[in-house]
């Protein structure tokens, strides 16, 4: 019988990117990642296609084909579309490493993030997710950072927050130089102490697209870890990479939020926040008049049985 040290890894981290019909972003992607990490740690990047169109993914194939010698790429194509939480969570069963850096593909690195989260979290043993700072694509500031998604913020606004949590108040559009403690990082750059999030049973695949990085970052406060933004680490998010808005699209985050709700929060609170929401989307709906649809999908609680990933058919072909 061969025996493993469960405390071994064969790498460092590992970058977990998703591909869905955006072939060119993800070559992009990893290209960066090569260009600005340092050589002293190892890593390997773990790519899911989530069952993106066959020219697209043969695009990725002949892309990537470049990079092979450069780094240790692994390219899993999945039959079907498993969404963000499902995605990232096949990466991972690829993965062998003590640190997990959920990247999303229209995401270009602009700095050794690698190394300065890899650095800030050895050296901060409570430390369970940070993020790097991010920036659109003309440079400028791009907030990154939230708060839990409380009802009392929803019923009397972020002013109170200020009360709640005291020296510990942080704001999201601010600029920081120095690294501070916060409750929820991007989904678009998420780091993570893979025990940490292993313990916790990493990502809730319930989610499909919204709320992934609220459930995990809360799941592992209550384990009591801590979430970093390390501003020192730099990233540009292009955004829209592989998602058009649209109705479907916005039914698809209120499924997800209300879930979120339901799970961490009750039936009574989650009550509430619906009428709060149905009460906001209503009022909108005189401009578009697609707000009405949306409101009333919000009202009867949008239900997941609507989401878009039981809306599609199993690819044949690999």
């Amino acid at each position: 019988m061969i025996k493993m040290n469960p405390d071994t890894h064969l790498y460092d981290m590992t970058v977990v990117l998703i591909n869905y019909n955006s072939s060119q972003l993800t070559i992009e992607c990893v290209a960066s990642i090569l260009r600005q990490s340092a050589t002293s740690l190892s890593y390997n990047i773990v790519i899911v296609d989530n069952a993106s169109q066959s020219d697209n993914y043969k695009d990725l194939v002949d892309g990537l084909s470049q990079f092979t010698d450069k780094v240790s790429l692994q390219l899993f194509r999945s039959k079907i579309n498993t969404g963000f939480s499902g995605g990232n969570m096949l990466g991972i069963q690829l993965s062998s490493a003590k640190y997990y850096f959920f990247l999303n593909n229209d995401c270009r690195l602009q700095n050794d993030c690698l190394d300065i989260l890899y650095q800030f979290c050895e050296k901060n043993s409570d430390v369970a997710l940070c993020s790097p700072q991010l920036f659109n694509e003309r440079g400028e500031h791009q907030p990154c950072i939230d708060y839990f998604p409380v009802i009392q913020t929803k019923i009397l606004g972020l002013g109170v927050l200020r009360l709640t949590y005291g020296k510990r108040f942080f704001k999201r559009k601010g600029v920081y130089t120095e690294p501070i403690q916060v409750d929820v990082v991007s989904g678009s750059q998420m780091f993570v102490r893979a025990s940490a999030f292993n313990e916790a049973g990493g990502l809730d695949t319930t989610f499909f697209l919204y709320c992934e990085e609220e459930d995990i970052a809360l799941r592992l406060a209550n384990n009591g870890y801590k979430t970093y933004l390390v501003p020192e680490a730099k990233n540009v998010h292009i955004g829209g990479g592989s998602t058009i808005p649209s109705l479907d699209i916005r039914k698809e985050f209120y499924i997800s939020f209300l879930y979120f709700y339901r799970k961490h929060y009750g039936y009574t609170k989650t009550s509430v926040l619906k009428l709060i929401l149905f009460i906001r989307t209503i009022r909108k709906s005189f401009r578009n008049p697609e707000n009405f649809h949306l409101a009333i999908f919000i009202l009867k609680g949008a239900h997941s049985k609507y989401s878009l990933k039981h809306r599609q058919r199993i690819i044949d072909k690999l």
